[in-house]
């Protein structure tokens, strides 16, 4: 088995998140909200960059008459189907999802965020947020020598998500909007700085009572010499609840980086870093706690040491390849429970 996720053939039970959060309320329309994190991802490299004890929320709200929010401080990222209940287990059916879109990163932004809701008529409503500040991201980058660990800072940022809920109950569809500027920047000569960057993402949701289905998307480009970066990743999620108490799911995730081979006539190459199936079954004696069991397959060129991914061209035609795709099986067993 090649190590994935901080899972490894001999197993682990290094493997857990917790969130405790703290709520003020110091009126009807103002309260104070501090959330702090621990994650330990088993023999995961990101766990170099991970804090002990990460304050990932601290901010002030403010509603008024008008349905308007506003947040200030280090608030949740309003991205997606799950960004802000990504740690509470008891209401996702796998212990992560959507891991080629959400990973271990972008959970928070420092600064503001406004949200208002629309009533368009006829039951469709529009759900509407922006932010603007700066975040840190994380990530890991499998190379030739070893795994890259990436511990960033994003600023001037500035973005939006929008919900349409449509008539039917439980169907909804969304767009993420993010444009950022990596650092340093003011401090670097005018030709150092890095280009600014936009972020898409886009969201569909059907949740019934019975059954749901939910699809994310999220593309991002960024070129300044020597750095080419085109990644596309996305997922697609399925599950029935035939009774209150069970849940079936299945989960395909996958992720997708253009090569580019600088200073050269090799043509970019489409490396599929990973694909990932995920079967899973939840159980839930009450609202509280929740038992999942999960198999996954994941097939790529993105674990957690490296493997062989592209070969490069040795005569003409000058066409990489793409080395045999290498592939791992696991199970993850978990418990969730809040309180």
């Amino acid at each position: 088995m090649l190590p994935i996720n901080g899972a490894t053939k001999d197993g682990t039970s290094d493997y857990r998140i917790i969130a405790l959060q703290f709520g003020y309320r110091i009126s009807d329309k103002d309260r104070v909200v501090t959330q702090l994190l621990h994650r330990k991802i088993g023999s995961s490299p990101l766990n170099a960059i991970t804090p002990a004890i990460d304050p990932v929320w601290a901010f002030y709200e403010h509603r008024f008459d008008n349905g308007f929010v506003t947040k200030v401080g280090r608030n949740p990222l309003p991205r997606g189907i799950f960004n802000e209940v990504r740690y509470i287990g008891t209401l996702l059916p796998l212990f992560r999802v959507g891991n080629a879109v959400y990973g271990e990163t972008l959970e928070y932004v420092d600064g503001v965020v406004v949200r208002k809701p629309f009533d368009l008529g006829s039951g469709w409503k529009l759900d509407v947020s922006g932010f603007a500040g700066g975040y840190d991201i994380k990530a890991q980058i499998p190379t030739s020598s070893g795994i890259s660990v990436i511990n960033s800072r994003n600023e001037n940022t500035i973005g939006s998500q929008v919900w349409l809920n449509t008539p039917i109950d439980g169907v909804r569809a969304g767009v993420f909007y993010n444009n950022y500027q990596g650092t340093p920047s003011a401090s670097l000569p005018a030709a150092q700085r890095q280009k600014r960057t936009t972020t898409l993402m886009y969201s569909a949701e059907a949740a019934f009572t019975k059954a749901f289905a939910r699809a994310e998307l999220t593309t991002f480009k960024q070129e300044q010499a020597p750095n080419f970066v085109d990644f596309m990743s996305y997922y697609v999620q399925a599950g029935v609840n035939p009774t209150e108490k069970v849940t079936l799911v299945a989960e395909y995730n996958d992720g997708r980086n253009i090569v580019r081979f600088s200073g050269t006539q090799i043509p970019d190459l489409s490396l599929p870093l990973n694909e990932d199936l995920a079967l899973g079954v939840a159980y839930k004696p009450s609202t509280q706690v929740s038992f999942k069991l999960e198999g996954h397959k994941s097939e790529g060129y993105s674990f957690d040491r490296p493997v062989p991914s592209v070969i490069p061209p040795t005569g003409l035609p000058l066409v990489a390849k793409l080395a045999p795709a290498s592939k791992t099986y696991y199970l993850l067993a978990s418990v969730a429970f809040s309180f």
